[in-house]
């Protein structure tokens, strides 16, 4: 395969969504966090001299352009050529010029139905007044009879069609508003030009980026709480404005990124000097200082008003940070569509086994939450937002961020309400130690109950407790639990006592947690509650 690389310094203008041109089509697209890079395949014929490709977006960056032909196909230089719409209009048609005519039609049609009912109950009021004057006495009733059957059908049926007709309003409407926006943001078309020779037919592959695409990933967790199962589910929202419609292509997606900086930046010296006296600036006059004010908010609100006027939507590159870098090849060819609307695409799913848990952190509040306590899936799972439905029913979402520094994968199912707790109100109690009273004391006492009113079943229970952590060696600590906890340092942090057991249906369990918290007696000591 040869390969030729055009570096133009053309500036980038904006495009429209594509008029497929007839010698080209969009074959692959790799869609990154930030961008894609297109791969289009035409098709030249034995003995061509020249490849056109007319109506192609703008938006693609003219500088990424490759364009890649088999063996015995010379080519020679590439031209490219941007002009504004209303210079090529047979470059306007676009998926919602057809929606939108499709809809005005059926309105015309509508439109016109409801005009030709308007002439013919006219005609049937003149006609019905000159029967009157006309027709005998004895035949009056049955003409004036008719004449109301046939009005009456007349006036239901223009009350359908101005139902009709809103119905048509409202949905051309968001299609117009989108088309205009599109044309707005997109006011030129690109046309390219490429010498060439070749002996035989041959297929060229172009390949370029742009820049106004994405994807995020998102999934979906199903937890099975009587066995445990937790099902993940991958997706992916891919979203493009580039200008071309994507239909019917190979469709790979990666977390890799085009970062701004590849590389170290020049090492610096280690200097060292005497500080010298610093000249303060000249004092700043009112005058000048409100006429600098109302510059920079002058640009600001320029910058902001630019921004908020057609700016198209941008991609966060920032979702993907922390994640291995990972490429998912899609199975079946896609339609993704050039717009605001995002394609939700699955990429398969991982089955995993979890410990339910019912977790309470009865300082916070007096609930307990079902937690699902799994090891965490093997690969690269990019941040992004999770659905959890908890047996067949949504609870509600969260962030998923595997890469997080926490050893097991943890995922909330909502608030267990079978689960009763009871927080009791705590003991306090201060005085001082020693006959000569050198040290105060503070004394805590801290009780909860947890009550499991399931019918069935049991729960295992993990109840967490902040205890109080001495932070200078003149303050003391002791503590003492009942029943004894699992850990002191939940999670490896000093003070996160934590209990785990199970807990049968229609059993409650009480724990207490008591502390003796002594200091100088002049010493004022931080952290104790009010």
């Amino acid at each position: 395969m040869k390969s030729t690389v055009f570096s133009l310094a053309t500036a980038l203008g904006a495009g429209s969504v594509l008029a497929a041109a007839p010698a080209s089509h969009i074959d692959e697209v790799l869609v990154y966090p930030g961008g894609s890079q297109v791969t289009r395949l035409a098709t030249v014929a034995a003995g061509a001299r020249e490849l056109v490709l007319s109506c192609l977006s703008a938006r693609f960056d003219p500088d990424s352009l490759q364009i890649e032909a088999p063996a015995g196909v010379n080519l020679g230089p590439v031209q490219l050529e941007t002009l504004p719409r209303e210079r090529v209009p047979e470059c306007a048609q676009s998926p919602l010029d057809e929606q939108v005519r499709k809809l005005e039609g059926q309105r015309d049609t509508l439109t016109a139905e409801s005009s030709a009912l308007d002439t013919g109950l006219g005609y049937l009021k003149a006609l019905g007044a000159g029967e009157a004057r006309a027709t005998p006495a004895t035949g009056i009733g049955a003409t004036a009879d008719t004449i109301r059957k046939t009005a009456l059908e007349g006036l239901l049926r223009q009350a359908a069609i101005r139902r009709q007709l809103e119905d048509l309003d409202k949905q051309l409407a968001p299609l117009k508003a989108e088309r205009d926006h599109v044309a707005a943001a997109n006011p030129q078309w690109r046309s390219l030009r490429l010498r060439l020779s070749t002996v035989r037919e041959a297929e060229l592959k172009l390949s370029y980026r742009v820049t106004q695409a994405g994807w995020a990933p998102s999934y979906r967790a199903l937890l099975d709480t009587a066995t445990g199962a937790l099902n993940l589910e991958r997706l992916a929202q891919v979203s493009q404005q580039s200008g071309e419609d994507w239909k019917n292509v190979k469709l790979r997606l990666t977390t890799a990124q085009v970062a701004q900086k590849v590389g170290p930046g020049s090492p610096r010296p280690w200097q060292l000097d005497l500080a010298t006296a610093r000249v303060p600036a000249p004092a700043m006059s009112v005058a000048e200082s409100v006429v600098v004010t109302g510059q920079r908010a002058t640009l600001v609100s320029r910058a902001t008003a630019e921004e908020a006027a057609g700016k198209l939507e941008r991609f966060d590159l920032g979702v993907f940070e922390g994640s291995y870098a990972t490429e998912f090849v899609l199975p079946l060819r896609v339609n993704v569509d050039s717009g605001t609307q995002r394609a939700s695409l699955t990429l398969g799913s991982e089955k995993l086994q979890a410990k339910v848990l019912a977790r309470v952190q009865p300082q916070s509040e007096a609930a307990a939450y079902l937690v699902a306590d799994a090891a965490k899936p093997a690969g690269a799972w990019p941040r992004g937002a999770v659905q959890l439905v908890r047996d067949g029913a949504l609870v509600g979402s969260t962030l998923f961020n595997i890469a997080s520094g926490d050893e097991r994968l943890e995922l909330p199912f909502g608030r267990d309400d079978a689960l009763r707790v009871l927080v009791e109100p705590e003991q306090r109690n201060a005085g001082n130690t020693g006959f000569i009273s050198t040290r105060a004391e503070h004394r805590y006492g801290r009780a909860y109950v947890v009550e499991n009113r399931h019918t069935a079943g049991t729960v295992t229970l993990q109840l967490i407790e902040a205890a109080p952590v001495s932070q200078h060696e003149d303050i003391k600590v002791q503590s003492q639990f009942s029943p004894a906890p699992t850990t002191q340092a939940w999670r490896k942090q000093a003070g996160l006592v934590m209990w785990e057991q199970p807990l049968a249906a229609g059993a409650s369990q009480r724990f207490m947690a008591d502390y003796v918290i002594s200091a100088p007696k002049e010493a004022q000591v931080t952290g104790l509650p009010r």
